[in-house]
C-alpha cells in the first residue's frame, strides 16, 4: 500500500535535487567568469576510496580509555565509502527492496528537501545498515578498517593532523548543533575519506570487544553491542580524539548513521597502482 506514495514522493524529490544541481552548477559559471570563486570537488555519494594494505597504528594510549592500548594492525587492501549513506540513498534502496527498515529513519526526512535528501541516514538499527550493505554489494566496515581509512598509517589523532583546528568538522566546537549534508566540512583523512571525526557516529560490523591489553574491562564485551566508530555533531571532540569507541545494542536507535566496505581485489590494487 505504500509503494505507490513513496514512488511519487522519491519521483518529486528528483526533480527537486535536478533542479537545485542546475542551479549550483549556474551559480559556480558565474562564479568562474567573475573569477572570484573555485568551485569545490563534486561530492559524490556512494563513491568509493581504495585503502592500501599494511600495518596502521591502532588505538590510544590513555589507559584510562577503552581504545587503549595502542597497537599496530596489518590488514589487506580495502574499499570504503567516502561519504556517509544519504537518506536519498536508503530511499533508494527501499523502494528497489521493499525493505521499510526497522528504524524511524523516514521521520527525520519529512517534509523531504534537496538538503534533507543530502544528509546522512539516521535512526537506523545496525541490522538496517548490514542489510543496505549487502544489497549494494558491500559490507559494514570493521572497527579497525575504519579507523585506518580516519586516522592514516600513522596513527594521527584526527583524519587531517595531530592539531586541532576549530570547525574543521561537524563536532561541537562548530556550533551548528544539526546534522548537515555529507561533505560539507573539510573533516577528510589522507586517504580521501569525508565526514570521519564529527556529523554523525557510524555503525561498523564488529562486535564491542574489549582490546587485548587493555586495562579497563568493559563488561559488555562480547557478542552483545555493536561497535560505533566517529563523533558527531553534538559531541565535544577536541576532549578526545578519532581513536573514541562507543557501543549499542543493534537494535539501538538513536542519530547514528553508517557507511560501507568491501574487500580490494588484486586487480583493484594493480589498477590503482598504474594509476599512480
Amino acid at each position: 500500500m505504500l509503494r505507490k506514495p513513496l514512488t511519487v514522493f522519491i519521483i518529486l524529490l528528483s526533480v527537486m535535487l535536478v533542479l537545485s544541481a542546475c542551479s549550483k552548477k549556474e551559480e559556480a559559471v558565474e562564479g568562474e567568469t567573475a573569477g572570484t570563486e573555485v568551485a569545490a570537488p563534486a561530492v559524490v555519494p556512494g563513491e568509493m576510496a581504495l585503502i592500501p594494505a599494511g600495518e596502521f597504528i591502532l588505538g590510544s594510549d590513555d589507559k584510562e580509555s577503552i581504545s587503549y592500548p595502542k597497537q599496530k594492525v596489518n590488514l589487506p587492501a580495502y574499499w570504503i565509502d567516502k561519504y556517509e549513506v544519504t537518506n536519498m540513498e536508503f530511499l533508494d534502496f527501499s523502494l528497489k527492496t521493499g525493505y521499510a527498515g526497522e528504524g524511524n529513519w523516514r521521520l527525520f526526512f519529512t517534509p523531504a528537501t534537496p538538503e534533507k535528501a543530502k544528509l546522512p541516514v539516521v535512526y537506523i538499527s545496525w541490522n538496517d545498515a548490514a542489510k543496505y550493505c549487502k544489497s549494494a554489494g558491500k559490507r559494514l566496515p570493521t572497527e579497525e578498517e575504519w579507523e585506518k581509512a580516519a586516522r592514516g598509517a600513522d596513527g594521527r589523532k584526527y583524519p587531517w593532523g595531530n592539531e586541532w583546528i576549530n570547525e574543521r568538522a561537524n563536532t561541537w566546537e562548530a556550533g551548528r548543533s544539526k546534522i548537515l549534508p555529507i561533505g560539507e566540512y573539510d573533516d577528510v583523512s589522507v586517504y580521501g575519506v569525508h565526514d570521519m571525526l564529527g556529523n554523525v557516529r557510524e555503525w561498523t560490523g564488529s562486535w564491542f570487544v574489549n582490546y587485548p591489553g587493555t586495562l579497563k574491562k568493559d563488561p559488555h564485551s562480547g557478542n552483545q553491542w555493536r561497535v560505533l566508530r566517529g563523533l558527531s555533531y553534538s559531541i565535544k571532540a577536541k576532549l578526545g580524539d578519532i581513536t573514541i569507541r562507543s557501543a549499542y545494542a543493534p537494535e539501538a536507535l538513536f542519530d547514528f548513521g553508517f557507511r560501507c566496505a568491501k574487500d580490494a581485489t588484486p586487480e583493484d590494487v594493480a589498477k590503482a597502482a598504474k594509476a599512480k
